[in-house]
């Protein structure tokens, strides 16, 4: 019997390097992707996107998941709809979105006819671009929306001139990386998450709702406990809430914590969307539902 010893060269698949992509989620654990690196450069952020035959299109900022095209639908909705539909028919009409330069939570605010202007502030520049080029299906419907503005800025710095202005909003989005933990400081989102910037949201956003994603507590629990605590610090007991959805690609629920005025967030008060993929009232109502050791986490 003839023993086989070489093999024939791999087919050529495509542009790209092809990789094993590994991502750090906590000590000794990491997710691994293959895939074909299509985009990689380094500036404000270390930014790659790896085509991969499962989750199709992953974008990475430093070295962390961001989303991908087959489920960033579930975070965009979940962090969108929810709020949105927690507040009265027709309430909100001025949104703020504190990154979001990938346009996934503008194009599901969009969604709403109601809402009459929506403003995107994300400090890096080729974000936007990227999604253009790498990830159309996250653009709003009509991309050209006279109601959606793009300000390549710091986000922490527009508010502030917000705040000076007098200029307010009915809803503010926090859509951001996920903060740095311990005394390195390399993600620029990490001032959005302080006490500081949330004082000057609760000013700019006096009457409205104020929702901040918060990561996967499973393996980020210092994310939503601080995250947690600075919002007690700011608003009132009464007004936060927390909610989650999970997201396949990131492993766990990811959290997302509101300050809301209105009553009964829990109950949804609009009319419901026909194109969700993920949102419908079930998911609204069961998203408060949190599990024991989330609220044991909370307490300490």
């Amino acid at each position: 019997m003839k023993r086989e010893i070489m093999a024939p060269a791999l087919k050529t698949e495509g542009e790209g390097v092809k990789v094993l992509f590994a991502e750090f989620v906590n000590e000794d654990y990491l997710f691994g992707y293959i895939g074909r690196i299509i985009y990689g450069e380094s500036g404000l952020q270390h930014i790659y996107i790896l085509e991969n035959k499962f989750w199709g299109r992953m974008l990475f900022i430093n070295n962390n998941l961001q989303f991908t095209s087959r489920d960033e639908f579930v975070y965009h909705e979940a962090l969108v709809h929810i709020p949105v539909q927690s507040a009265p028919e027709g309430f909100i009409k001025r949104v703020l979105i504190c990154g979001g330069g990938d346009f996934g939570a503008a194009r599901e605010v969009l969604k709403y006819p109601f809402v009459e202007e929506v403003i995107i502030v994300d400090i890096d520049p080729r974000i936007p671009k990227i999604v253009e080029e790498y990830f159309p299906e996250l653009l709003p419907e009509n991309p050209k929306d006279p109601r959606l503005k793009l300000i390549t800025e710091d986000a922490y710095v527009v508010v502030e001139n917000y705040l000076k202005e007098g200029k307010t909003f009915d809803l503010v989005i926090i859509d951001s990386t996920d903060p740095d933990i311990g005394e390195t400081t390399q993600e620029l989102s990490h001032a959005l998450f302080g006490e500081q910037f949330h004082k000057m949201l609760k000013e700019i956003c006096p009457g409205g709702i104020i929702v901040q994603q918060c990561g996967t507590p499973f393996t980020m629990k210092n994310i939503l406990v601080g995250a947690y605590k600075i919002f007690k610090k700011v608003y009132p007991d009464k007004e936060i809430y927390i909610y989650r959805a999970n997201v396949p690609s990131f492993g766990s629920d990811n959290a997302f914590l509101m300050r809301c005025p209105f009553k009964n967030p829990q109950e949804p008060k609009g009319l419901e969307l026909a194109d969700t993929k993920y949102y419908n009232f079930d998911i609204h109502r069961a998203s408060f539902s949190l599990p024991n050791f989330w609220k044991e986490a909370l307490e300490t």
